[in-house]
């Protein structure tokens, strides 16, 4: 559990053996708290200043050695509360400097925008863009086609869309080849045959709001992901999305 919170929290694993080593010997020398965590002198050095820089460790000198002393763990908080206060700063800085970056790379007028993405990072941008844009939304709602081969390959980077879409009030009306058992809330599916085809089936495609994005795996079994941001082609496959899911 508290290696979670000092992850979170931006330290490194070095930090937090040190940390803890420290809870229980300080205070100590280099030496023995290299020993009491399992790591070298040199890894507990630069350890222990990460740890004086966050204020969960301080330093005296006695003689000829420093001597380090973890402070309480009621320090965390005050680490929690300056990421906090951090996060808010650098939200407020980016609802300036967001829309400036927007309009300087805005495809010229007419044009669409075309992005790549790649890896289970990549996919995980996409997700997280489909939140982002159906909050703007009137309807919150956006439309899938999915084939069975693809889906463990979707959520392994953000476990978490699901609850995230729900809790947002964000549906979803999915057409998807061979059945699931996901029955998620705002959730509405109907089913195309999983016959046999000749090229095996594996691409997710999203519709929402302006945006068509198509996810697929490479012949490596990398996923990539494409968007294309383009008024017109969204509401193609959206229209054809929607005439499918009434003869279903």
């Amino acid at each position: 559990m508290l290696t979670n919170v000092l992850t979170t929290l931006g330290l490194k694993p070095a930090d937090i053996v040190t940390y803890e080593a420290l809870l229980q010997v300080s205070p100590a020398s280099i030496r023995n708290i290299a020993n009491h965590a399992g790591i070298n002198r040199g890894s507990a050095y630069e350890a222990l200043k990460r740890l004086v820089t966050h204020g969960l460790v301080s330093v005296k000198q006695r003689g000829q050695r420093d001597y380090y002393t973890a402070e309480s763990p009621e320090k965390i908080n005050d680490l929690i509360r300056d990421k906090r206060r951090d996060l808010l700063t650098a939200s407020e800085s980016a609802k300036v400097v967001i829309p400036h970056l927007l309009t300087k790379h805005a495809p010229p007028k007419g044009r669409p925008a075309v992005r790549y993405y790649e890896d289970d990072e990549g996919v995980a941008t996409v997700l997280k863009d489909v939140l982002q844009t159906c909050r703007t939304l009137k309807d919150r709602r956006y439309c899938v086609y999915s084939s069975q081969r693809i889906r463990q390959y979707l959520y392994r980077k953000f476990p978490q869309f699901t609850n995230r879409r729900i809790a947002e009030g964000i549906s979803v009306q999915v057409i998807a080849e061979g059945e699931a058992s996901d029955h998620a809330a705002l959730s509405e599916r109907k089913w195309l045959s999983s016959e046999k085809h000749d090229v095996e089936i594996s691409s997710y495609v999203l519709i929402y709001g302006n945006k068509v994005a198509l996810i697929s795996i490479a012949d490596d079994l990398t996923p990539y992901a494409v968007v294309v941001e383009d008024g017109g082609a969204a509401s193609m496959h959206r229209l054809t999305f929607e005439q499918l899911w009434e003869r279903l």
